[in-house]
Protein backbone atom coordinates (compact mmCIF):
# COMPACT_ATOMS: atom_id res chain seq x y z
CA UNK A 1 0.00 0.00 0.00
CA UNK A 2 3.18 2.22 0.78
CA UNK A 3 4.46 1.79 -2.36
CA UNK A 4 0.71 3.06 -4.23
CA UNK A 5 0.87 6.22 -1.74
CA UNK A 6 4.24 7.44 -2.74
CA UNK A 7 3.35 6.58 -6.78
CA UNK A 8 0.37 8.92 -5.80
CA UNK A 9 2.44 11.76 -4.21
CA UNK A 10 5.00 11.50 -7.25
CA UNK A 11 1.52 10.74 -9.78
CA UNK A 12 2.12 14.91 -11.65
CA UNK A 13 5.81 14.32 -12.44
CA UNK A 14 5.45 10.91 -13.29
CA UNK A 15 2.87 12.06 -15.85
CA UNK A 16 4.95 14.75 -16.86
CA UNK A 17 7.86 13.03 -18.33
CA UNK A 18 5.48 10.33 -19.70
CA UNK A 19 3.69 13.41 -21.66
CA UNK A 20 7.43 14.54 -22.61
CA UNK A 21 8.15 10.86 -24.05
CA UNK A 22 4.92 10.49 -26.40
CA UNK A 23 5.48 14.12 -27.64
CA UNK A 24 9.08 13.88 -28.11
CA UNK A 25 8.54 13.50 -32.05
CA UNK A 26 5.68 16.36 -32.26
CA UNK A 27 7.26 19.34 -31.98
CA UNK A 28 4.20 21.69 -31.68
CA UNK A 29 2.69 19.64 -29.25
CA UNK A 30 5.88 19.09 -26.95
CA UNK A 31 6.10 23.13 -26.92
CA UNK A 32 2.52 23.36 -26.02
CA UNK A 33 2.65 20.82 -23.42
CA UNK A 34 5.66 22.08 -21.99
CA UNK A 35 3.98 25.75 -21.56
CA UNK A 36 1.18 24.74 -20.96
CA UNK A 37 2.23 22.23 -17.53
CA UNK A 38 4.40 25.84 -16.62
CA UNK A 39 1.49 28.21 -16.62
CA UNK A 40 -0.89 25.25 -15.11
CA UNK A 41 1.02 25.88 -12.24
CA UNK A 42 1.26 29.65 -12.12
CA UNK A 43 -2.49 29.22 -12.56
CA UNK A 44 -3.01 27.27 -9.56
CA UNK A 45 -0.69 30.02 -7.06
CA UNK A 46 -3.52 32.57 -8.52
CA UNK A 47 -6.29 30.72 -7.53
CA UNK A 48 -4.85 29.41 -4.16
CA UNK A 49 -4.07 32.95 -3.63
CA UNK A 50 -7.36 34.55 -4.52
CA UNK A 51 -9.61 31.49 -3.36
CA UNK A 52 -7.57 31.19 -0.15
CA UNK A 53 -9.27 28.41 1.26
CA UNK A 54 -7.45 26.54 3.85
CA UNK A 55 -6.49 23.25 3.28
CA UNK A 56 -7.70 20.22 6.21
CA UNK A 57 -4.99 19.42 7.87
CA UNK A 58 -5.14 22.99 9.53
CA UNK A 59 -6.96 24.01 12.88
CA UNK A 60 -8.86 27.41 12.91
CA UNK A 61 -5.39 27.87 15.53
CA UNK A 62 -3.22 27.37 13.48
CA UNK A 63 -4.75 29.36 10.61
CA UNK A 64 -4.94 32.50 12.76
CA UNK A 65 -1.32 32.17 13.21
CA UNK A 66 -0.21 31.86 10.07
CA UNK A 67 -2.13 34.59 8.89
CA UNK A 68 -1.34 36.97 11.58
CA UNK A 69 2.22 36.68 10.88
CA UNK A 70 2.01 36.79 6.92
CA UNK A 71 3.35 33.32 6.15
CA UNK A 72 1.33 31.60 3.52
CA UNK A 73 3.30 28.61 3.75
CA UNK A 74 4.58 25.95 6.59
CA UNK A 75 7.06 23.62 6.32
CA UNK A 76 6.91 19.79 6.72
CA UNK A 77 9.76 17.72 6.66
CA UNK A 78 11.68 20.61 5.56
CA UNK A 79 9.41 20.71 2.17
CA UNK A 80 7.25 24.05 2.14
CA UNK A 81 3.74 23.41 1.41
CA UNK A 82 1.51 26.33 0.78
CA UNK A 83 -1.67 27.17 3.77
CA UNK A 84 -4.08 27.28 1.22
CA UNK A 85 -5.45 24.16 -0.41
CA UNK A 86 -7.86 25.40 -3.36
CA UNK A 87 -7.78 23.67 -5.72
CA UNK A 88 -5.58 20.98 -5.62
CA UNK A 89 -2.02 21.69 -7.29
CA UNK A 90 -1.67 17.74 -8.09
CA UNK A 91 -4.88 16.71 -8.74
CA UNK A 92 -4.85 20.23 -11.94
CA UNK A 93 -1.18 18.95 -13.08
CA UNK A 94 -2.30 15.08 -13.02
CA UNK A 95 -6.04 15.83 -15.25
CA UNK A 96 -4.20 18.39 -17.02
CA UNK A 97 -1.43 16.21 -18.52
CA UNK A 98 -4.37 13.29 -18.42
CA UNK A 99 -6.54 15.55 -21.01
CA UNK A 100 -3.84 16.91 -23.40
CA UNK A 101 -2.62 13.43 -24.25
CA UNK A 102 -5.78 12.13 -24.68
CA UNK A 103 -6.61 15.08 -27.03
CA UNK A 104 -2.77 15.26 -28.46
CA UNK A 105 -2.60 11.44 -29.40
CA UNK A 106 -6.22 10.05 -29.23
CA UNK A 107 -5.12 6.45 -28.40
CA UNK A 108 -7.19 4.99 -25.47
CA UNK A 109 -5.20 3.13 -24.32
CA UNK A 110 -2.91 5.99 -23.01
CA UNK A 111 -6.13 6.30 -20.29
CA UNK A 112 -5.29 2.47 -19.04
CA UNK A 113 -1.99 4.62 -17.39
CA UNK A 114 -3.35 8.40 -17.19
CA UNK A 115 -6.44 8.04 -15.51
CA UNK A 116 -5.67 5.41 -12.94
CA UNK A 117 -2.53 7.85 -11.85
CA UNK A 118 -4.61 10.57 -11.50
CA UNK A 119 -6.87 9.27 -9.62
CA UNK A 120 -4.72 7.80 -7.42
CA UNK A 121 -2.94 11.08 -7.32
CA UNK A 122 -6.32 12.53 -6.19
CA UNK A 123 -6.88 9.69 -3.75
CA UNK A 124 -3.53 10.55 -1.90
CA UNK A 125 -4.07 14.19 -1.54
CA UNK A 126 -7.24 13.51 0.02
CA UNK A 127 -6.16 10.39 2.22
CA UNK A 128 -3.35 12.60 3.89
CA UNK A 129 -5.07 15.69 4.57
CA UNK A 130 -3.20 17.78 2.42
CA UNK A 131 -6.70 18.70 0.40
CA UNK A 132 -10.57 17.99 0.68
CA UNK A 133 -12.46 16.70 -2.18
CA UNK A 134 -13.63 19.85 -3.01
CA UNK A 135 -10.40 20.66 -3.45
CA UNK A 136 -9.34 17.99 -5.24
CA UNK A 137 -12.42 17.68 -7.55
CA UNK A 138 -11.65 21.71 -8.51
CA UNK A 139 -7.98 21.47 -9.43
CA UNK A 140 -9.27 18.30 -11.91
CA UNK A 141 -11.97 20.24 -13.47
CA UNK A 142 -9.42 23.62 -13.85
CA UNK A 143 -6.57 21.36 -15.27
CA UNK A 144 -8.67 19.83 -17.22
CA UNK A 145 -10.60 22.94 -18.89
CA UNK A 146 -6.85 24.36 -18.85
CA UNK A 147 -5.66 21.13 -21.24
CA UNK A 148 -8.36 21.78 -22.94
CA UNK A 149 -7.46 25.14 -24.09
CA UNK A 150 -3.97 24.79 -24.29
CA UNK A 151 -4.86 21.80 -27.10
CA UNK A 152 -6.84 23.70 -28.79
CA UNK A 153 -4.65 26.66 -28.91
CA UNK A 154 -1.60 23.97 -30.12
CA UNK A 155 -4.14 22.71 -32.95
CA UNK A 156 -4.83 26.78 -34.32
CA UNK A 157 -0.94 26.91 -34.69
CA UNK A 158 -1.08 23.90 -36.56
CA UNK A 159 -3.78 24.49 -38.84
CA UNK A 160 -2.22 28.03 -38.96
CA UNK A 161 1.09 26.89 -40.33
CA UNK A 162 -0.05 24.56 -43.39
CA UNK A 163 -1.20 27.06 -46.26
CA UNK A 164 -0.71 27.27 -49.70
CA UNK A 165 1.59 29.73 -51.16
CA UNK A 166 0.11 32.17 -53.05
CA UNK A 167 0.81 32.68 -56.73
CA UNK A 168 3.51 35.38 -57.65
CA UNK A 169 1.32 36.56 -60.46
CA UNK A 170 -2.31 36.08 -59.19
CA UNK A 171 -4.60 39.20 -59.94
CA UNK A 172 -5.39 40.40 -56.22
Amino acid sequence: MYILYEIGAYGPIIMIILSWYYLWNSNNLFFYYTIGIFANAVLNIILKGIIQEPRPLFDDKKIHLLKTHAKHFFYQSGIPFDMFGMPSGHAQASFFSTIFIYLALRENKLLYIYIPLSLLTCFQRVKSDYHSISQVIVGGIVGSFFAYFMYNLAREKIKNKIRERPDDYAPV
